[in-house]
């Protein structure tokens, strides 16, 4: 037992949310917290569920989503060790308004709503950084509403394409080449669209000579040309 609560407070430490807190208050907050395991693929929990629990992703990842009454989805984010999730309706009382999916096999902490807001009111300094957490989540729906609402598909994609590139992108004689993870249909949620306007939007670029797709292998010859793509989309 010993053993299990070190682990949990060392893992606790690491939680960004919690690493200025001191050992007393660190072993207060693993007094509360039980690990929950999900299979990938799994659901964690659904729009509209009521929120009883903060949860942190310890292992694993997790898909953030907003779904449409016509079934479409949106991706909101995927959320990776340390992040925390369903701060905004374990505050404010409400219930999910996104739903959340296990990418892998995972695990995440979870914290009774009621014990973390008490802890919350005896740590001001923790207080803030669940608002930072909360103002940097504001400004990535900020973010995310305006390149909805102010660009076209064939831009958000070239948009993409080019960020992945950039990230993970190796030099090659070709290009710059990239193993696009994500199938047509995934890339559609994330770009808030359909399958079929992906799929004929990279048959477009590809034509264009912009891209080059072999399987799932993108290779860019011209990233600086893509790139002027993003404003003309």
């Amino acid at each position: 037992m010993e053993a299990t609560k070190h682990n949990l407070t060392t893992t606790l430490r690491r939680v960004p949310l919690f690493a200025d807190l001191s050992t007393e208050e660190i072993s207060l907050i693993a007094e509360h917290v039980t690990r929950l395991r999900h299979e990938r693929g799994s659901v964690i929990f659904s729009e509209g569920d009521v929120c009883c629990d903060l949860l942190i992703v310890e292992q694993g990842s997790v898909r953030i989503v907003k779904s449409a009454p016509s079934g479409r989805q949106q991706l909101i984010g995927i959320e990776r060790p340390g992040s925390s999730l369903a701060e905004v309706p374990m505050f404010d009382g409400g219930r999910h308004l996104t739903s959340a999916e296990a990418l892998s096999d995972t695990i995440l902490l979870r914290l009774p709503s009621e014990s973390f807001r008490k802890i919350c009111l005896q740590n001001p300094e923790l207080s803030l950084k669940v608002f930072k957490v909360l103002g940097s989540r504001l400004r990535n729906m900020v973010q995310l509403v305006e390149k909805l609402s102010f660009s076209t598909v064939r831009g958000r994609l070239v948009a993409h394409l080019v960020g992945v590139a950039e990230e993970i992108g190796r030099q090659t004689e070709q290009g710059i080449q990239f193993e696009l993870i994500e199938n047509n249909e995934e890339l559609a949620v994330r770009l808030g669209t359909v399958r079929e306007l992906i799929s004929r939007n990279l048959g477009r670029l590809h034509g264009a000579g912009l891209i080059s797709i072999k399987k799932r292998t993108v290779t860019i010859p011209n990233l600086t040309t893509l790139k002027n793509e993003v404003d003309a989309g």
